[in-house]
């Protein structure tokens, strides 16, 4: 049970909370239950405060996690109360200046002959930063898969033309297409976007590198650049995560098996899921009334996705 002034978890029987001393009467928890859920959630977000240092938390209608601005503990909302997620970690930002994302955008906007100087011809729009929560699933894989073959035969004979000085029957093979199974097993820290609306932050096929991550504290806190709160909370990003890591199973093989590539099956396993905020820039440009949004991960210095609007 959590104290409804503090937010504090406390035992179910308690009628006062020992943490802020408000009181705990039965009554007022079971008028609660039959209350309207919206009219709950309202007063909830309005006397919420910080389970870890009791500083006021002000979350918007819909948020399933806020971050505390004043020691960056993360706390996950739930129709039975709020708790600390468990784990909750940070990249520090390495591309700190415009500049320096600038330049990362230009080199991936000319990096091959068809985008030559393409950087250089398209108009900044908009550069921003902020940090993302991604929630990240330590999940094993195992994929079994088809894929066609081709495989050549001995024997046969075929009419071979010498251009105009007649022709011979040589010597061929037939071919034959069979059908070959596998099996993929492998792990991955797939990471899943953590607030509903900004799906487009979701990269399909790139994984961070978070082996710099660290714990987040307060002093994160007094950094200008902002930390997003979100809206999707442990056990949907887990139900996503499965999906989506199928996804990116399948696209993997069809890159190895191009248009060979049959079906696959994959079953996902998650270990464990955490929290991080990745620092993200955002830069759009535009290019012939053609919108391009590039996102640079701005700890590794890297665009991880490119979308044309």
């Amino acid at each position: 049970m959590y104290c409804r002034k503090c937010g504090a978890q406390i035992p179910d029987d308690s009628l006062f909370c020992p943490k802020c001393g408000a009181p705990q009467s039965m009554e007022q928890v079971q008028t609660s239950k039959n209350q309207d859920s919206d009219t709950v959630g309202t007063e909830i977000l309005k006397e919420m405060k910080c389970p870890n240092c009791g500083a006021p938390l002000n979350p918007v209608a819909g948020e399933e996690m806020v971050v505390c601005q004043y020691c960056g503990t993360s706390i996950s909302l739930s129709s039975a109360g709020w708790s600390k997620v468990k784990s909750h970690y940070i990249l520090d930002i390495r591309v700190q200046l415009k500049d320096q994302a600038l330049t990362i955008a230009k080199n991936f906007l000319d990096k091959s002959i068809l985008h030559r100087h393409l950087y250089e011809k398209s108009k900044l729009d908009q550069l921003g930063l902020a940090y993302i929560p991604y929630w990240i699933l330590d999940a094993g894989y195992t994929t079994q898969y088809k894929y066609k073959k081709v495989q050549a035969q001995p024997g046969g004979f075929v009419a071979m033309n010498l251009g105009g000085r007649g022709g011979f029957i040589g010597p061929t093979e037939n071919v034959q297409t069979i059908i070959e199974s596998g099996t993929d097993v492998g792990m991955v820290q797939y990471p899943v976007i953590a607030v509903e609306n900004l799906k487009q932050y979701q990269p399909p096929d790139y994984i961070f590198n978070l082996q710099n991550k660290r714990p987040i504290g307060s002093s994160d806190m007094n950094s200008p650049v902002k930390l997003l709160n979100g809206t999707i909370g442990e056990e949907k990003a887990r139900v996503m995560g499965k999906v989506l890591i199928q996804q990116w199973e399948m696209r993997k093989l069809q890159k190895i098996y191009h248009h060979n590539f049959l079906a696959a099956e994959t079953s996902v396993d998650i270990s464990d899921v955490y929290l991080v905020h990745i620092p993200i820039w955002t830069a759009v440009f535009v290019h012939k009334d053609e919108k391009i949004v590039l996102m640079i991960d701005a700890h590794n210095a890297m665009v991880m996705e490119e979308l044309k609007e």
